[in-house]
């Protein structure tokens, strides 16, 4: 007890030598925040009134068209194709090379309504600024990788065909081929991954990295506004290359 009092006194000592000004509390005030206190719904919305006109201006921006509701889902899905259409789709218009593409179904928030497509609807489907990179990794590192996505029961891929019994991969092609250790990949994937995150580990294993400038959201805008252009709806069917037993 003595030593405990003897240290609180040394900090006080040396701080109280110390000639420099230190912070100080001038004036303090207690805000009760109770569901009894009512506040000015109107003033608020007058507030957010110009905000919100601005904003709806470009969120409801029309870039295309869905004959039909892509859904999102597990072990594959409509809006998944479409997904990693668009991504595959912008990487090679970018000359970049990759094997197959990995994204977490985690960042895909909302299903594609049939009818517009606004910029509104690709902000609900992809809220995240992450970007899209190229990693390469080991053959050892994508055979763990497609280890943790049958035990996830599946992402958003493509490129990578497998059938998932009990959680387990079996079965697992890369492009039509088994998965050769001897040699590396390159994953088209997001940023987000490229951190080991939702527990996909060997993609923070890589040995490069090339990362675009645009983010999912605008790769997924950029595919729509290209088919509108081309007078093509947006539609996608599953690749049947994941299967659930």
């Amino acid at each position: 007890m003595h030593k405990i009092l003897f240290i609180v006194a040394a900090i006080a000592v040396l701080y109280g030598c110390d000639t420099r000004k230190q912070p100080q509390v001038v004036d303090t005030d207690l805000i009760a925040v109770v569901h009894t206190v009512r506040c000015d719904t109107n003033e608020m919305s007058r507030w957010i009134a110009p905000y919100k006109t601005t904003l709806d201006r470009v969120m409801d921006v029309p870039i295309g068209y869905a004959p039909q509701t892509l859904q999102i889902g597990l072990p594959e899905s409509s809006l998944g194709a479409m997904v990693t259409t668009a991504m595959g789709y912008y990487a090679t218009t970018h000359k970049q090379h990759y094997d197959c593409i990995v994204t977490n179904i985690g960042g895909i928030r909302d299903s594609l309504a049939q009818g517009e497509i606004t910029v509104g609807s690709i902000f609900r489907i992809s809220p995240f600024n992450n970007r899209l990179v190229v990693l390469t990794i080991s053959g050892s590192e994508l055979r763990e990788l497609c280890r943790i996505i049958a035990a996830q029961g599946g992402q958003v891929t493509s490129g990578i065909a497998m059938t998932i019994a009990n959680g387990s991969a079996e079965n697992v092609k890369i492009n039509k081929l088994p998965i050769d250790t001897l040699r590396n990949y390159k994953i088209l994937t997001n940023d987000y991954l490229s951190f080991g995150n939702d527990y996909l580990y060997p993609l923070a294993k890589y040995t490069s990295i090339y990362a675009f400038e645009a983010t999912l959201r605008e790769v997924i805008m950029d595919y729509i506004r290209y088919n509108t252009r081309k007078g093509k709806p947006i539609t996608a069917q599953k690749g049947n290359e994941v299967k659930k037993i």
